[in-house]
């Protein structure tokens, strides 16, 4: 498993000449007391917690690896007002959980970092080679991993508590659904940037337009929206996944309609911020019988194994279910640990299937995993990747309408935290 203690191991020997090397320009050479104060002096303090140019550099550094953006001093001189206000944010998200005494263990974050290299389809120790290769201190990953964890928590405390969807909600949505039926779905991916007040606007314009500057140069969309985006979708690299157009606001839905798939298009300015926006597809919306996309994870069994041998096999497939938050996640997880027959198994009509399916895939949230399930012998783990048709999940619309609703209020509250704090700025 990843620890702290592992990399910090791995990169003791080089995190000097790092700093020294790359951190300032060559005039500087010949003075390494002078630069190696330079990299601890405080770019902010947030409520008399310093951000070092250290962290500042270490954190770009991060982003460009995670991003396939070249690191170079332009590229980092672009980057850089972006990873400030998120290393801001992040501080005080972090002293928020402290305040609420809320605690993220060590164990905690190592985990989160096994799921970051498992995701990335490597291993532990091809993980750590890739950080050690872009010469990355352990502290910058770990500290960004643990504020999100402490951020999510803080949302499930104070927030989730307080949301209520109404049936009636639930009903506008599933009325405008059925009207749309006959017309297009896209599938979408953003990137957010908050206005917070009307004096930083131009700033935040300039930082998403700095955005799509490294996204036009060949950045990855994903690893940029999981490090800059300031929705929700941010966890998921900015995935909206497949919605109607209908379903956008104005701004963004006649920003989409002209796009072909695989554009991006930004900066879209919203009500509260501006939006980079990447159009993946473009489909009709089937009107007819119902039909779905799945995926499966098949696991054989022993064909007279012991109970204990079938426990084994149902508790790794419970191991595997575990692993499973997205269809993403599920090919991988297909592809890897999946006996033959495991993967994407397209679309197919749902009265095709055996009642026991039918009746699975018609209740089962869309990219959430079923309970593996014992078919022909052998066990069977289904996600729906993608519904058409008739068949309307309602509890799928008020997980969204959750969604949607904790998204606005955490926003509230971190708007709230930065007008609160004492920020002050030394970059």
């Amino acid at each position: 498993m990843i620890t702290g203690r592992t990399l910090k191991r791995a990169f003791h020997a080089v995190a000097a000449g790092l700093v020294l090397g790359l951190l300032l320009p060559a005039s500087h050479a010949g003075r390494p007391a002078a630069l190696a104060q330079d990299t601890l002096r405080a770019v902010a303090v947030v409520n008399d917690e310093v951000i070092s140019m250290l962290d500042l550099f270490m954190r770009t550094r991060l982003v460009a690896l995670s991003s396939g953006i070249q690191v170079t001093p332009e590229s980092q001189s672009r980057l850089q007002q972006q990873v400030l206000r998120r290393l801001i944010d992040e501080r005080l998200q972090l002293q928020e959980a402290a305040r609420l005494s809320i605690t993220i263990s060590d164990e905690e974050v190592t985990e989160a970092l096994d799921d970051i290299a498992r995701r990335n389809k490597m291993s532990n120790e091809q993980f750590e080679a890739m950080l050690k290769r872009g010469q990355i201190l352990p502290s910058t990953l770990q500290e960004q991993v643990k504020a999100g964890l402490a951020w999510r928590r803080v949302l499930r405390v104070r927030l989730v508590p307080t949301i209520v969807i109404a049936d009636e909600e639930v009903d506008d949505v599933v009325a405008r659904l059925k009207a749309g039926q006959g017309g297009s779905q896209i599938n979408l991916s953003e990137i957010y940037l908050e206005i917070d007040s009307v004096q930083v606007e131009d700033e935040v314009r300039r930082e998403a337009i700095g955005l799509l500057e490294e996204l036009r140069g060949g950045g990855d969309f994903s690893a940029l929206a999981g490090q800059f985006s300031q929705s929700a979708t941010a966890a998921k690299g900015g995935n909206i996944g497949w919605i109607e157009e209908s379903q956008l606001p104005e701004e963004l839905a006649s920003a989409v309609r002209g796009m072909r798939p695989g554009e991006v298009n930004g900066p879209v300015r919203g009500l509260t911020g501006y939006y980079i926006l990447h159009l993946k597809d473009r489909k009709a919306i089937s009107g007819g019988e119902d039909t779905v996309r799945l995926t499966q994870i098949f696991l054989e069994l022993p064909p007279d194994g012991q109970d204990s041998e079938r426990a084994l096999r149902l508790a790794e497939a419970e191991a595997l279910r575990g692993q499973i938050d997205s269809c993403e996640t599920a090919a991988e997880v297909a592809e890897t640990a999946g006996a033959s027959g495991s993967g994407d198994l397209g679309m197919m009509k749902v009265k095709d299937l055996s009642p026991q399916l039918q009746n699975v895939v018609r209740s089962l949230p869309l990219e959430q995993p079923s309970e593996p399930m014992t078919i022909a012998g052998s066990l069977t783990i289904l996600v729906v990747c993608e519904r058409q048709g008739g068949v309307i999940d309602r509890d799928r619309i008020q997980q969204n309408l959750m969604t949607q609703r904790l998204e606005i209020l955490a926003r509230r509250y971190l708007r709230d935290l930065r007008r609160q704090a004492n920020v002050d700025l030394r970059l």
